[in-house]
């Protein structure tokens, strides 16, 4: 399976989201989303490359502090909507539809990168981490977030509940939340990338939905297209009986990384 087919099913995925994304998963990821604006500190004045933007909430934060945004993502259905949101922010220079992998964008040409859960997704991390770095003015930093192993997220205890009505699954290799968990590979693929001054802070943080129907909604919309059609109302019970087991928030462990090109 070539990295080709498998950033295509991302970008599938992705796209299909982009309808609930905002509404749906953005408030999930406020804690994520303030411990990244928090370690990226004053933007006051920076070129900001906002990785994977999806709806574009990082941007909404960052262009108010008087950073000039760049904002891209795979999926051009949530670079539509990112656009929508970010037409009258502050600081927002472009929103445009880019592959992490291989972005195109000048060497040198940012003071800070912020990845908000979005580099884990992936398919070639090394090529993912090393745009990052070449797009970086030299000092320049690199923030983000991803989530840690399977065994540390309840957002997989519940998606795995689904996932057992499905008759398919993604291509293998595609890359999923937990891609990035273990914290020696991903040390590793930061320092390959030359990446130095690494700092990995593990974080425990609640993923607050709307509430049990939006917690589905996101599920089914991960696993909802593996799920034959007269099985997806049993995922769906089987899933709400496991959300009120866990309990809404979820909680995940992350790992919160700053590093320096």
């Amino acid at each position: 399976m070539t990295d080709d087919i498998r950033t295509a099913t991302v970008r599938a995925l992705w796209d299909d989201t982009s309808s609930i994304y905002h509404d749906v998963m953005v408030p999930a990821l406020q804690e994520p989303h303030r411990a990244l604006v928090a370690m990226a500190g004053d933007v006051d004045g920076l070129d900001v490359l906002d990785l994977g933007c999806g709806s574009g909430a990082m941007s909404e934060l960052l262009g108010p502090a008087g950073a000039r945004v760049t904002a891209v993502d795979l999926a051009p259905g949530m670079v539509e909507v990112a656009r929508a949101r970010l037409a009258d922010v502050p600081g927002i220079a472009r929103v445009d539809v880019m592959d992490a992998q291989a972005l195109a964008l000048p060497d040198a040409s940012f003071d800070l990168v912020v990845a908000a859960l979005s580099l884990m997704f992936c398919p070639d991390h090394a090529a993912a981490f090393a745009e990052a770095h070449r797009v970086l003015r030299p000092g320049g930093r690199l923030v983000m977030a991803c989530w840690g192993t399977a065994d540390q997220c309840e957002s997989v205890t519940v998606g795995r509940v689904a996932a057992r009505f499905a008759d398919q699954r993604p291509p293998e290799g595609t890359p999923s939340g937990q891609a990035l968990g273990d914290p020696d590979h991903l040390r590793a693929l930061l320092e390959g990338a030359g990446f130095g001054h690494i700092d990995m802070t593990s974080r425990r943080m609640r993923l607050r939905y709307p509430g049990p129907d939006a917690m589905w909604a996101a599920v089914r919309h991960v696993h909802g297209e593996y799920i034959p059609a007269d099985r997806l109302e049993d995922a769906r019970v089987a899933t709400m009986a496991e959300i009120a087991r866990v309990g809404l928030p979820l909680r995940n462990t992350g790992w919160l990384v700053s590093a320096t090109a």
